[in-house]
């Protein structure tokens, strides 16, 4: 009889082709390129919002303006999805590997449920650590202009909570399942691809300042070390939807 008692432990990822590409590296520039683009965007619209600490001339100020935002968010976020998608289509691969769907039995839902909130308490740790060395007044999400304030009425906060679970799956898959296992190809080196994954995925927060962007390249790298740990990205989409959710809230 097998025992079921491997359900928290890490996964053999020796098992797994670490050299195989997922599709052509024009594609992974092109999702740099990309990343790069929406980092400059970013940085504008910040300023034109007088960077976070003064009024949000472009930042959605009405609970009409937040629903459209929100509403754009989502589907740039889905949108990212559907060009991994498009980009790994060519080189036979796919997006399941990324969640071991072959492999995934119910009973370990627990365990990623159980990683998922671990990985939270450690993150929000180091964030409040980095925070207080590199922001003598603490930033909050009123220097993000996607979310200037905390969302209010049935209809924001339900739309805050499916864009929230939105980027927790989504980018997952673009950060630590397609770029971290394409640049582990790359390199053939996974640390190396784990700490590059967790710089991109800052860099891209540029425009909040210099305490979040390495507050969230910390929170990349936590992720990064526990996808490649356990060999899929459950868990980092259950903490990653999960601190989104409550930081929206101000619950975080």
């Amino acid at each position: 009889m097998k025992s079921n008692s491997n359900y928290l432990a890490p996964v053999d990822t020796s098992k797994n082709d670490s050299n195989k590409l997922l599709a052509s590296p024009k594609h992974t520039l092109g999702l740099m390129a990309l990343i790069l683009a929406i980092t400059i965007a970013g940085a504008f619209n910040a300023s034109r919002s007088g960077g976070g600490g003064g009024g949000h001339s472009s930042a959605p100020a009405s609970s009409m303006q937040m629903i459209s935002v929100f509403l754009f968010m989502i589907g740039v976020e889905w949108l990212w999805v559907f060009s991994i998608y498009k980009g790994m289509k060519n080189y036979a691969s796919s997006i399941w590997d990324f969640l071991d769907r072959k492999g995934f039995v119910p009973k370990q839902l627990a365990a990623d449920v159980a990683f998922g909130a671990l990985a939270l308490v450690l993150i929000y740790v180091c964030s409040k650590g980095v925070h207080s060395v590199f922001d003598p007044v603490v930033a909050t999400s009123d220097a993000n202009p996607i979310l200037p304030s905390r969302p209010e009425g049935f209809v924001p906060v339900a739309l805050w909570v499916c864009l929230s679970m939105s980027a927790g799956i989504c980018e997952e898959i673009v950060f630590r399942g397609y770029l971290q296992r394409q640049l582990t190809a790359f390199t053939g080196n996974a640390g190396i691809a784990i700490v590059a994954q967790a710089a991109i995925f800052g860099i891209g927060h540029a425009y909040e300042g210099v305490g979040p962007v390495i507050a969230i390249m910390v929170h990349g790298l936590v992720l990064g070390l526990l996808a490649h740990w356990r060999g899929n990205i459950r868990a980092g989409i259950v903490q990653h939807s999960a601190w989104d959710i409550l930081a929206g809230l101000k619950m975080l």
